[in-house]
């Protein structure tokens, strides 16, 4: 009798995404970027899954084609109702479910949300019915540890507390985006600076506005050309953020000055606000990428993309940016791809 060949393994991954989301005591002084919080002065968002009996965080599973920052933050709201911006990338949990399947679970800082322009720029949610998720708790950091359930929770836990106590904690995002895909220079008989996005373009700009409200995005820099003004239109008109033009972000102003995109970014990193958004071209990218570069360690420098184009259309380089002593620090960076589908 032939000998029977055990069944494969099943090695599907499925992927969720979440938010481990904190927010300062009362009468806690709201922190600045790149100050130390002691963690008595931190409280987290935890949900209780009545099916598991467990505390944890809150998290969900990506829907068909939908990036893992946005399932986060839509998930995070769905099982909270806490509206929140997605900040450094925590460590990926990764465990075997009981199918045999690896479950990966990407997770971010997570921090409530106060800016109307942001929370307008989101879709309605569904709220998670109480048999997946019965209670909602804001718990003193401190005390979290002895409700998580999970090792891997507890994991994260200690990594936001880290980050308190090394200042980068609060942060401010820097994401760099390259233009929709545009119309071809050959086949375009206008001048560059009309040259526009083409169909497939205009649906990356529509599913780019979704990954920007996720990063919590509050101001808009933009070359004026219009591929780029376009590439943003979306995500300006849902939230009401006016678009900010600057010349030294086009190709014509890189070829008069091949530091013009540096110096703008100098400027953003001498003088930090609220999440921006900076939209160019590819050429001009790397200009805008070398200030980042020299603001961060060895270990964030790997994680920069090193390859020609560093983005493709409508991609997105966030920067998580850091301040201390008034220097800049980039505390993480990572690349966000929004998913088209039938291009």
């Amino acid at each position: 009798m032939p000998k029977l060949r055990p069944s494969p393994i099943p090695s599907r991954i499925v992927r969720s995404a979440g938010a481990v989301v904190w927010r300062p005591r009362k009468k806690a002084p709201k922190p600045a970027p790149g100050q130390c919080v002691d963690a008595r002065d931190i409280e987290v968002l935890m949900v209780h899954r009545p099916r598991y009996d467990d505390w944890s965080w809150p998290k969900g599973k990506a829907e068909l084609n939908e990036p893992l920052l946005v399932a986060g933050a839509r998930e995070v709201e769905e099982e909270t109702g806490v509206v929140v911006a997605m900040g450094a990338p925590l460590t990926t949990q990764r465990y075997r479910l009981g199918s045999g399947h690896t479950k990966e679970v990407h997770y971010w800082v997570g921090t409530v949300v106060d800016s109307g322009a942001v929370a307008r720029g989101r879709a309605p949610v569904v709220p998670a019915p109480s048999k997946e998720i019965d209670k909602v708790r804001w718990v003193p950091a401190l005390d979290a540890r002895d409700m998580l359930t999970r090792r891997g929770d507890r994991r994260l836990l200690d990594e936001l507390l880290s980050h308190a106590t090394n200042g980068d904690l609060c942060t401010v995002t820097v994401a760099l985006v390259r233009h929709g895909s545009a119309v071809s220079r050959s086949s375009w008989e206008g001048g560059e600076a009309t040259r526009p996005l083409t169909r497939s373009g205009g649906r990356q700009s529509l599913v780019l506005a979704d990954v920007l409200s996720a990063l919590g995005v509050q101001r808009l820099l933009t070359s004026p050309w219009a591929r780029c003004e376009r590439t943003f239109i979306p995500y300006s008109a849902v939230t009401g953020l006016r678009l900010v033009r600057a010349e030294e972000l086009t190709e014509a102003a890189l070829e008069a000055d091949s530091k013009s995109a540096q110096k703008v970014m100098k400027k953003l990193l001498r003088h930090p606000g609220g999440p921006i958004a900076v939209c160019s071209h590819r050429p001009v990218l790397p200009g805008l990428v070398k200030p980042l570069l020299k603001a961060s360690s060895n270990q964030v420098r790997r994680d920069f993309p090193s390859d020609d184009p560093l983005l493709h259309p409508g991609q997105v380089l966030a920067a998580h940016v850091s301040f201390s002593g008034g220097e800049a620090r980039v505390v993480a960076v990572q690349t966000h791809q929004p998913i088209i589908v039938g291009k």
